[in-house]
């Protein structure tokens, strides 16, 4: 009887020590709030000039090449946004030449690059002399007498989460010579190629095999 009621008074013992807080605790993993997702933009057009908008409005590229009447042109977009469409438009056309300027850069590494690449690998050394080709390649372009090949223009609405705003989304588009652009990349890289012979005399030889391979490629062209 005593053997009995020892194992009950230690059984409801240990009930209360765990009841107490005895014995080991539960580990409580710390929460952390979901990091909240940025609202969705959501865009639509109330009306637009021209249904549906030419590709060269909407795309991404802001630089494409092209042919009218036996010439090839190289086309460049520059578009601005503001409340009023008529001073969307002049914003575009004020800001023409700094956008130009950095659409050629862009086509001016692009095609430096693929001309690298077809140099397979024989280019290393001469990132810097590309670069600052590529710089004068956008400085040279002369895109003051840029012909314009076509404007379009929508008016949006633009609504991120409970914000909304109405404003006229105008994209001018010009074009210029694609010969005068193959020249201004000749030129450039002939002046960095003639700083190449002096200052590293080792990399002459990738500097004329940059130069061969710039001419093949405008042959190609």
């Amino acid at each position: 009887m005593k053997r009995i009621m020892s194992l009950s008074f230690t059984a409801m013992f240990l009930v209360a020590l765990v009841s107490c807080g005895g014995g080991e605790k539960p580990v409580v993993k710390p929460t952390t709030p979901d990091t909240p997702k940025a609202p969705k933009i959501e865009r639509t057009i109330i009306s637009q000039s021209k249904s549906p908008a030419p590709d060269w409005a909407v795309n991404d590229q802001v630089w494409s090449e092209g042919a009218e009447g036996g010439t090839k042109w190289l086309y460049l977009r520059v578009e601005a946004e503001d409340p009023q469409k008529e001073t969307a438009k002049l914003l575009a056309d004020g800001q023409k030449i700094a956008q130009m300027a950095d659409a050629i850069k862009q086509l001016a590494t692009h095609e430096f690059a693929k001309v690298t690449e077809g140099m397979a690998g024989q280019g290393a050394g001469l990132e810097t002399y590309v670069f600052d080709a590529v710089a004068a390649v956008s400085k040279n372009v002369k895109t003051g007498g840029a012909l314009n090949a076509g404007d379009y223009w929508e008016y949006v609405q633009e609504t991120k989460g409970a914000d909304s705003k109405t404003y006229y989304r105008y994209v001018l588009r010009f074009k210029i010579d694609y010969a005068g652009f193959q020249k201004a990349m000749k030129d450039a890289w002939n002046a960095e190629a003639a700083k190449v012979k002096e200052v590293n005399p080792e990399l002459k030889e990738k500097g004329d095999q940059m130069t061969d391979a710039l001419n093949q490629a405008a042959e190609t062209k």
